[in-house]
């Protein structure tokens, strides 16, 4: 009984209703509505710093025409008009509201920009209509969500070349070149040819947080197969991070080129002196071959050259060696010492005479020249690395040490020497036989006095007999 009593309420009330009902549905057949909507805009959601096209539906759900009807977008932060893009758009002339019909419907396009340091969230897009001529317009806003572009890029490597079996340093830089901060960002390279390894480290770095264009440096240390071949290896580089738009990975690849080879060393010893040639070993002790090697003796003070003062000795490998020739003089050095053993010659009575022995300062001294002036020389080697780069490596070598590695001068010095040391020797030996037979006379004549005279004095030695 309930029931039939509530269903016959619910029944006079919709009967109530049906005059204001079809009042309503006179006013609109009457007059001209227009509904402004967002259809859709592409890319959904926008990116920031990027062009959006978006499509506004303008439809009259009036049942009169509508005439010169215009719609244009108020452009405000942070959307701004594309270059060439009007803001105002002629709608024209759109019918009445007809069921079945899409007469009644118009859809607009506005391409926008978007402002590249907004941040992500929904922003309104102002637009109005109006009848062409008209000074009143209705004005409306339309929400578009914006999001942040995230990007990555490896953008410099501060290392091209490394040398075989040298510990070298290499550093990655990472930018943030989008328009969202980055996060949870992980990198790591490999070399397939196993030739260039991470030492003290794996190859794998984390990063936790890079913000808008800005950087982060990724360190390593790296060494090069000391047998590997000269020539460009590749490197393959990955990041990885976390896209903040769709939340899911996203993944970069890409490949750089590193040099292994380069330059190399030497190592230069005086090696021999025989007939006024001067012999230098000359080894390559780096990592790399050496091409086209060169030794020069470029001009230095103290030194003279007689002849060429380069000498070419072709390739050497690592771990080979050779040997180059010059015939080399001291200059000072000879000039002294020869100067030095005539002054030497030429007083050595008088000094004896005096009672002076300066053998040891002259011997000083010659030390001291030979120091000074003739005991090392500048060699320098030129060379080409294995990137075809022409190199220059200069040598300090000492040659006057020792009795069989001296040079040409300090051999010329101790020959003065021992020149002036013999004449010195001979002078002394010839004054002792001297002393020894006047010393037999005297001795011999004071006994044959004293026995003739008991009262002989060693006093009267010198003095005539009495006869």
């Amino acid at each position: 009984m309930k029931q039939k009593f509530l269903s016959i309420f619910i029944i006079l009330s919709f009967i109530a209703c049906l005059p204001t009902v079809s009042a309503d549905l006179g006013s609109l057949a009457d007059s001209t509505v227009i509904s402004i909507s967002l259809v859709n805009y592409d890319p959904n959601p926008a990116m920031a710093g990027n062009v959006v096209e978006a499509r506004i539906g303008v439809e009259n759900i009036g049942g009169m025409d509508i005439n010169d009807l215009m719609l244009e977008v108020v452009p405000e932060y942070p959307f701004q008009l594309v270059s060439g893009e009007t803001a105002a758009k002629s709608i024209g002339i759109i019918q009445g509201y007809t069921e079945g019909s899409n007469a009644n419907i118009k859809i607009i396009k506005y391409r926008l920009m978007i402002n590249k340091d907004t941040p992500a969230g929904s922003y309104e897009l102002k637009v109005k209509y109006y009848q062409s001529g008209s000074t009143s317009a209705i004005q409306k806003s339309l929400s578009l969500d914006v999001k942040n572009r995230d990007s990555a890029e490896i953008i410099h490597i501060d290392t091209t070349s490394l040398v075989p079996g040298k510990q070298t340093a290499m550093k990655f830089t990472i930018n943030n070149v989008g328009s969202a901060p980055l996060s949870d960002l992980t990198f790591y390279w490999e070399n397939t040819d196993n030739i260039i390894l991470p030492v003290g480290s794996d190859n794998t770095k984390h990063i936790k947080y890079i913000d808008i264009d800005q950087g982060q440096d990724v360190e390593y240390q790296v060494i090069a197969d000391t047998n590997a071949a000269p020539g460009l290896y590749k490197l393959n580089l990955y990041l990885t991070y976390k896209d903040n738009i769709n939340r899911t990975e996203k993944k970069i690849s890409t490949i750089a080129g590193m040099y292994v080879g380069g330059g190399t060393d030497f190592d230069v010893a005086f090696s021999d002196n025989s007939n006024s040639m001067m012999s230098f070993t000359i080894a390559n002790i780096g990592s790399t071959p050496a091409n086209s090697v060169s030794v020069v003796l470029p001009q230095q003070r103290g030194w003279t050259i007689s002849g060429s003062n380069s000498v070419i000795i072709g390739n050497l490998n690592k771990g080979d060696y050779t040997v180059a020739s010059f015939k080399l003089q001291s200059s000072t050095s000879n000039q002294s010492t020869q100067n030095r053993g005539t002054r030497n010659l030429n007083n050595t009575q008088g000094r004896l005479m005096q009672g002076q022995t300066n053998g040891s300062s002259d011997a000083g001294f010659m030390q001291r020249q030979t120091n000074n002036s003739a005991d090392t020389v500048l060699i320098q080697i030129a060379y080409t690395d294995t990137m075809g780069v022409r190199k220059f490596v200069d040598k300090e070598v000492k040659v006057a040490s020792g009795s069989s590695g001296a040079g040409t001068a300090s051999f010329q010095g101790r020959a003065a020497s021992q020149q002036t040391s013999a004449s010195t020797d001979y002078t002394y030996y010839l004054l002792g036989l001297i002393v020894v037979v006047g010393g037999f006379v005297l001795q011999r004549r004071y006994v044959s006095r004293k026995m003739l005279d008991p009262e002989f004095k060693i006093r009267d030695i010198f003095k005539s007999p009495k006869k």
